[in-house]
């Protein structure tokens, strides 16, 4: 099968889409209050330290995926074990976002649609952009990337020229001390957005560059990039919405721009908000989908990933209707019980046993390190 390559304008834009995904949409760190924007760049430098550990793994094992070297680290069986179990993490992870954006068009557009049609026309969507190849994702990408950035840009304009912000809401800095903000931090905006980067562990043998510090350094730069995006996204849904109705607004930043009102013409901005999230998830949901496909590859021996395409998409249809009964639970669920219960383990425990196995193991697997008769199909 041909492999693909990613190079590092493609790799800063899959980095920067996929980590503002879903987090711009719902309301991070709002436990804070007024300093939730400040929760959010604590949890982004935490973020980068996980980085760095899945980087450091990725450099013992240059030719390899997650799956591929647990099979080493481990053995073919226990290695494959784990392998299964960050194909349910991955696949977990895209049923949550599919389900976040299916309750977000059903609450601003299709109201009395039903949930799984929704749902499904996402799915189908990705499964054709898949079915085509990693490398139509990468660049479909590209596109999304510069249409983003034009409507972030333009949105930004005008929320400042409506003079909706009020800066006093966003007073005083630390007014209750420190402690709430690191107890709104932890251990949620570290391990999201930012912790969900372990999925590029299945993608750090596409990268075309053989200069790993160059591509440490992007992804570390693309990563501070999006935390400020949205440090500053949530500063100014607080400094429009004040506080305490931004932390009870299911899309706070959808509630910020419905207030745009310039000379009762343009208005009603909400539409295109709603736009570009739609986009940030079908990239977001796309590559847990493609590194679920890899994954389910390597643990179950398929040559082909294409067949593996439509039954999980299937799978991911199915899971996001049964997740939660609906949207309060889904959102409950993801903020108390998923970070401690299921990204802790995914994102920190494993990883940081992975590098203590492979210290330990060291010498012996030296020579699997580099062999390229197990790199990426």
């Amino acid at each position: 099968m041909k492999t693909y390559k990613i190079d590092i304008q493609q790799y800063f834009i899959i980095i920067v889409l996929f980590e503002l995904g879903s987090a711009i949409l719902v309301g991070l760190g709002m436990d804070a209050g007024r300093d939730a924007w400040f929760a959010i760049l604590l949890g982004m430098l935490c973020g980068m330290v996980l980085f760095l550990g899945y980087f450091f793994l990725y450099n013992q094992f240059p030719e390899m995926s997650l799956t591929q070297y647990l099979q080493v680290l481990f053995g073919k069986y226990v290695g494959k074990a784990l392998g299964f179990c960050y194909l349910m993490y991955f696949m977990y992870l895209a049923t949550r976002v599919l389900r976040d954006f299916g309750s977000l068009l059903l609450s601003a557009v299709f109201v009395q649609t039903p949930i799984i049609v929704v749902n499904t026309l996402m799915i189908a969507t990705i499964v054709y952009v898949l079915k085509l190849g990693f490398e139509v994702l990468v660049r479909t990408g590209e596109i999304i990337f510069s249409l983003v950035v034009l409507l972030g840009v333009s949105l930004t304009i005008l929320v400042l020229s409506a003079d909706l912000m009020e800066y006093n809401y966003l007073l005083p800095i630390l007014g209750k001390g420190f402690i709430p903000v690191l107890k709104a931090a932890f251990p949620v905006t570290p391990t999201f957005p930012f912790g969900e980067m372990v999925v590029f562990t299945m993608l750090f043998p596409y990268l075309k560059t053989k200069k790993k510090s160059k591509a440490l350094t992007v992804g570390l730069v693309a990563m501070g990039i999006s935390g400020i995006i949205l440090s500053a996204t949530v500063a100014m849904d607080i400094a429009i919405l004040g506080g305490h109705v931004a932390t009870h607004v299911y899309f706070p930043l959808l509630a910020a721009v419905s207030k745009i009102n310039l000379g009762e013409f343009i208005q009603r901005l909400d539409a295109l908000v709603v736009f570009t999230l739609i986009i940030g998830g079908f990239f977001k949901i796309s590559v847990f989908f493609y590194v679920a496909v890899k994954a389910a590859q390597d643990v179950f021996g398929v040559k082909e990933e294409k067949k593996l395409i439509g039954p999980i998409g299937i799978v991911l249809i199915l899971s996001s209707i049964m997740i939660a009964a609906n949207y309060v639970e889904h959102i409950t669920e993801g903020l108390n019980v998923v970070p401690h219960y299921i990204h802790i383990p995914f994102q920190v425990v494993l990883p940081v046993l992975f590098i203590l196995v492979f210290l330990v193991r060291r010498k012996k697997l030296k020579h699997f390190a580099s062999s390229p008769s197990t790199s990426t199909k």
